[in-house]
């Protein structure tokens, strides 16, 4: 069982613990998407599991490129629930019905992840982009389960969640409620001199709002 933190580079925080969960809060397009995918990326000894739940894989890939995380299918599968007939993604795409098919999403990481581990994969960083898609196409409580199960599943095996929402568009218990399953929050905000970042519930990061580059390479 892996021991050591999740390295997080380029970013004013530290390394996270292993089997940590961190939903990620703030406006898509203010920074807080560039921040959940550039903590999921790895080592060249880790794997990512990525779901996007509102790009199909060829575009997400990109970005998920440009944040610093490997493509390479070997480590690397993007759970898709848009859809579609990509072609030439160079990544292992792992397609579900829809944003509501919450079951089949859980048992395509369990699939994706026993590959991980049986081809040596050491410490596996999980994302899901977003939360907010998932519960628009459902409800809080079903959502709910499915980040409670998820969570439980990436600490059993020391891995890493990060689990993006943007709370500009729920309301305060249904943040509160998500929230309470992770081991800490990382709020996103934007001001007028750029993106800032602060922590909650993480060891050792920093708890006063501090300036991060919102951009992807």
């Amino acid at each position: 069982m892996r021991e050591e933190p999740y390295a997080v580079e380029g970013l004013p925080l530290n390394a996270i613990n292993a089997g940590s969960s961190v939903l990620v809060a703030g406006p898509t397009h203010g920074g807080a998407r560039t921040l959940a995918l550039r903590l999921l990326a790895g080592t060249d000894e880790e794997g990512s599991i990525v779901v996007t739940t509102n790009q199909r894989a060829s575009r997400f890939a990109g970005d998920c490129e440009r944040a610093g995380i490997a493509l390479d299918p070997d480590r690397t599968a993007i759970i898709d629930c848009v859809g579609g007939e990509d072609q030439d993604v160079p990544v292992r795409v792992m397609p579900v019905s829809g944003p509501s098919d919450l079951t089949g999403i859980g048992m395509r990481f369990s699939d994706v992840y026993r590959s991980f581990e049986r081809s040596g994969v050491r410490g596996v960083r999980t994302g899901v982009c977003s939360l907010s898609t998932l519960v628009s196409f459902g409800s809080l409580q079903p959502v709910s389960r499915f980040v409670h199960t998820l969570v439980g599943r990436i600490g059993s095996v020391a891995g890493l969640g990060v689990f993006l929402v943007d709370p500009s568009i729920h309301d305060d218990r249904t943040v509160s409620t998500l929230s309470q399953f992770c081991t800490g929050r990382i709020d996103v905000r934007e001001t007028d001199d750029g993106a800032e970042l602060r922590a909650r519930g993480l060891s050792d990061q920093p708890r006063e709002w501090v300036s991060f580059d919102p951009t992807l390479r």
